[in-house]
């Protein structure tokens, strides 16, 4: 890969996304593993799949919300679920501007790490594929409109999930982007 850029990094998940909703039913692939690891010492913290967020939240929070509601047939929900992101979701990877979340569950023990000042590097891989940068990590409060839209998002997957869980956001710095082989 030549010289790239954060929309290289972007599209990538979009795609990856997308081909794991349209071929496994949404399945996660490696690529959407977030392998973070502190900085500082290049220790491994923690192995999480994680949701892309879109740069607004607000309207896709309320729209998966609905979906959740709108049947008590989990099934049916999924099947909702995976034709949206196979088939329109993805496809505008401007949309999005390469943060995300993920869900952990409050005993969690790499959760006081996380909530530390520490400096962590995150890194995707898949295939011959891979990005690493570093990132900031962040606790959401239930009240965010990231914390809403990873809450509906992953309910739509796990009719199991209740709302005693930890969400964090990865805000990356696009500056320290490196490809990876």
């Amino acid at each position: 890969m030549g010289k790239i850029g954060w929309k290289d990094f972007i599209v990538w998940q979009c795609s990856i996304r997308q081909r794991n909703f349209r071929l496994h039913k949404g399945k996660p692939s490696e690529g959407l593993i977030c392998n973070l690891y502190e900085k500082k010492n290049n220790i491994e913290i923690k192995k999480f799949i994680s949701v892309l967020l879109e740069k607004k939240v607000e309207d896709s929070s309320r729209m998966f919300e609905f979906m959740y509601k709108r049947t008590h047939d989990p099934e049916d929900r999924y099947l909702k679920a995976v034709k949206l992101f196979s088939d329109e979701y993805f496809n505008q990877p401007d949309k999005f501007d390469g943060r995300f979340t993920a869900t952990f569950s409050k005993d969690d023990p790499s959760l006081k790490i996380l909530n530390s000042k520490k400096s962590f590097q995150a890194q995707f891989f898949e295939r011959e594929t891979g990005f690493d940068f570093p990132l900031k990590v962040q606790k959401l409060a239930k009240t965010k409109n990231e914390w809403k839209f990873t809450f509906w998002h992953n309910f739509l997957f796990n009719p199991s999930l209740n709302e005693n869980v930890e969400i964090f956001l990865f805000s990356p710095d696009k500056s320290g982007l490196k490809s990876i082989a």
